[in-house]
C-alpha cells in the first residue's frame, strides 16, 4: 500500500510539473493577442493598398478623361448659329492672309464677311470661326483661340442661309 500512495504522489507530481511546465493562462491570452494584432494589421494593410488602388484607378481615369477632353478640341456643329469673329480687316487681302493661319488648324468654317459700304469707303472685312450650336461653346473656343492668337474675339449670332 504504500507502493501505491508513493505512485499516486509522484503521479500527482508529475502531473503538476507537467502543466507547470506549460503556458499560464496569461500567456495563452497573450499570444492569441498578439496572433489577433498581427492579422488585424495585415487586414488594415490590405484594406490601405486597395484604398490607394482605387485613388490610382480614379486619379488615372481622370486623366484620361482631360486627355480625351483636349483631343475632342471645339465641338463645331454644322447647323449651329454662333460664329466667333477673331479679327476685322480694311483690306481683304490682309483678311485672307490671316485666315490661311486659320485654315492650317483644321476648323471646318473658316470665313470672311465684307460688311460696309463701298461709295462710304467704310469696309470692313471680319474673319469669323463656326459654327456653334451654343454660345457658351463659342465663347470657350474664342477665349482659347484669342489667348493663343494673342487677340481678341467677339461671338456673334449669325442667321443662315435656309434658316
Amino acid at each position: 500500500m504504500k507502493k501505491v500512495s508513493i505512485y499516486t504522489l509522484l503521479l500527482a507530481v508529475a502531473l503538476v510539473s507537467f502543466q507547470a511546465c506549460g503556458p499560464s493562462e496569461e500567456e495563452r491570452r497573450a499570444k492569441e493577442q498578439a496572433r489577433l494584432d498581427s492579422l488585424r494589421q495585415v487586414q488594415e494593410q490590405r484594406i490601405a493598398e486597395m484604398m490607394q488602388a482605387r485613388e490610382d484607378s480614379i486619379a488615372q481615369a481622370q486623366q484620361q478623361q482631360e486627355m480625351v477632353e483636349e483631343q475632342q478640341g471645339p465641338q463645331f456643329a454644322e447647323d449651329g448659329t454662333y460664329v466667333v469673329q477673331v479679327g476685322a480687316f480694311r483690306s481683304e487681302e490682309e483678311a485672307n492672309e490671316y485666315k490661311n493661319t486659320l485654315t492650317d488648324r483644321d476648323y471646318p468654317h473658316v470665313y470672311t464677311v465684307k460688311i460696309g459700304k463701298e461709295e462710304t469707303g467704310d469696309v470692313w472685312f471680319r474673319l469669323r470661326v463656326g459654327f456653334f450650336a451654343e454660345k457658351a461653346e463659342a465663347e470657350e473656343f474664342g477665349a482659347e483661340l484669342g489667348s493663343e492668337l494673342n487677340t481678341g474675339y467677339w461671338v456673334s449670332k449669325v442667321q443662315r442661309s435656309g434658316s
